[in-house]
């Protein structure tokens, strides 16, 4: 996913889960891949990585 597209969804996915959007930005940048090499292809949002960090900042 795109760090833009995960960005636009912090709000909805704070409330979702009960936390701060300010939390779900910061485990959005914690989660966020640089390009390969930091060259070839988008910066991206590891959505597996960022949904167990998420779970474990709910309970």
């Amino acid at each position: 996913m795109s760090v833009q597209g995960a960005r636009v969804q912090a709000q909805r996915v704070a409330n979702a889960r009960g936390l701060a959007p300010g939390v779900v930005l910061k485990l959005i940048d914690e989660n966020t891949d640089a390009p390969l090499l930091g060259l070839f292809g988008p910066t991206t949002v590891n959505v597996f990585e960022l949904n167990l960090a998420l779970d474990a900042a709910s309970k």
